[in-house]
């Protein structure tokens, strides 16, 4: 099953991919995958965000009027250099994912990866017993620029720090992932100098925004 999308140009907070326009997606997978994970996900995240692709730059831009961030760390200070920064850190991520998931659980954990890149036994995919859950690709792009991701998802139980390991790695840049919650219809997506959160709730956004606003951007467009 594929679907073609037609989007505005975005930039990537992983600048090894170009900006794109459109995409091709699918929720294919191998037989030998959960059948079961993979439709109960795929369902779950079409009924709140369509065609949209689990990566927090492309929602973002699908979504902007649903879209707010954070920054990690004081002054827009984007890399966490000591173990003071990354308390701060971790402390801005539990409390706003706290705010998004508290009371919804369990919810699912979703990264991508470029298909043609064999899984490691390190990679998070592995290492959370993920099952692939969609394949995206943009078909907009020159040939040259084309790639395909798979994403997978699992489910996971939301507490207060159970996500720290989770929450670090992604800020030092070596894992990539977004929360997701159907039932509080947001999104959660850490990335390396702050956090994008994507929610479909009336009203959240606003007030997130309203109790967190010395974490934002004194930037017009918040990045």
């Amino acid at each position: 099953m594929s679907n073609v999308l037609s989007h505005s140009a975005r930039s990537s907070a992983w600048p090894t991919l170009p900006p794109f326009v459109g995409m091709v997606y699918s929720n294919c997978m191998p037989e030998s995958e959960s059948k079961v994970e993979q439709n109960e996900f795929s369902k779950a995240w079409r009924r709140s965000f369509g065609m949209s692709p689990p990566l927090g730059y492309v929602l973002r831009y699908d979504y902007f009027q649903n879209w707010t961030r954070f920054h990690s760390l004081p002054n827009s200070k984007r890399l966490a250099k000591s173990d003071e920064e990354f308390g701060i850190l971790l402390e801005r991520a539990n409390t706003l994912a706290a705010e998004c998931f508290e009371k919804q659980t369990p919810i699912w954990i979703a990264t991508g990866r470029l298909s043609e890149i064999a899984l490691n036994d390190d990679d998070l995919p592995i290492r959370m017993n993920m099952s692939k859950v969609m394949d995206w690709i943009d078909e907009d792009e020159a040939p040259a620029y084309q790639q395909e991701w798979s994403f997978f998802a699992s489910r996971a139980e939301w507490t207060r720090s159970s996500l720290d390991w989770l929450f670090r790695e992604i800020a030092e840049d070596r894992e990539r992932a977004v929360l997701f919650s159907e039932d509080a219809q947001t999104v959660f997506a850490p990335y390396d100098g702050g956090f994008d959160i994507i929610s479909l709730q009336p009203g959240k956004i606003t007030q997130l925004e309203n109790t967190y606003s010395s974490w934002m951007s004194s930037r017009p467009d918040q990045l």
